[in-house]
């Protein structure tokens, strides 16, 4: 009984074999003759989510996959390569069979420009970018101005090691995340001989001077002046000065 009940259990192992063989066979030849047809060659390479650099800056980085097959592109080493890039803040490469790669990207997203002696973007995690003519020509966001110059506190592709530009672009973020449209009117963000943040808007041009600290506090209250003005816009000032506690001392435009 025991020995007949083996040899079924047996009998019925081979078979799955048998069969799992035999099916195994047309997908092998199905594939070799696909291949033998060109169909996995690449033919198309899609390119998605990107806004600052152009498609072909990528398909420079990436380089001909057109003639490799699609099970032979590496998608880890692109999106490693794409990745290092600096203004890429995480790539994702896909395969979509028979024959196309999409390539999805997120750039980092600049909040503003340093206006050294060479200029730089940099985003909001303080991230230093390449000097993007085509970008800053048409970029409306603010210059930051007056801080070190030194080159070596700009290394492309990572943090600023300026701590005072960090602090700016902290308190931009703040702005931009709080105070939006108080942001589009911003032209530079400077800091002074007696290291205060100054703000200058690009109407007019009034100076906002937040001084060194509580910056939040400020803007808040900043933004509740602003919203009491009625018809009247934080523009009609010549000077806003904010280095008091609690207090806004304005001065019009004479």
């Amino acid at each position: 009984m025991g020995k007949n009940t083996k040899v079924r259990f047996s009998m019925h192992k081979i078979k799955i074999l048998l069969l799992a063989f035999m099916l195994m066979i047309p997908v092998s030849f199905s594939y070799k003759w696909a291949s033998y047809r060109n169909i996995f060659d690449m033919k198309n390479i899609k390119i998605e989510g990107n806004a600052i650099l152009e498609k072909r800056d990528y398909l420079e980085i990436i380089g001909n996959l057109n003639e490799k097959q699609i099970a032979d592109v590496d998608t880890k080493s692109l999106s490693k390569d794409l990745e290092a890039i600096a203004f890429v803040k995480a790539a994702r490469v896909s395969r979509h069979y028979p024959n196309e790669i999409k390539i999805d990207i997120v750039e980092r997203k600049p909040i503003a420009i340093i206006n050294n002696k060479k200029q730089f973007l940099i985003d909001n995690e303080a991230v230093i970018l390449p000097d993007s003519k085509s970008f800053i020509e048409t970029a409306l966001i603010p210059m930051l101005s007056g801080f070190n110059p030194a080159d070596d506190l700009y290394p492309e592709g990572s943090e600023t090691f300026s701590v005072k530009v960090k602090e700016a672009v902290e308190i931009l973020e703040f702005i931009q995340f709080n105070y939006n449209e108080f942001f589009d009117e911003i032209s530079e963000l400077t800091i002074n001989k007696d290291d205060e943040f100054e703000i200058v808007l690009s109407e007019q041009p009034t100076r906002v001077i937040l001084g060194k600290n509580d910056i939040h506090i400020k803007i808040n209250i900043l933004k509740k002046f602003g919203e009491a003005l009625g018809q009247r816009q934080l523009t009609d000032y010549k000077l806003l000065d904010m280095r008091y506690s609690k207090q806004l001392v304005a001065r019009e435009w004479i």
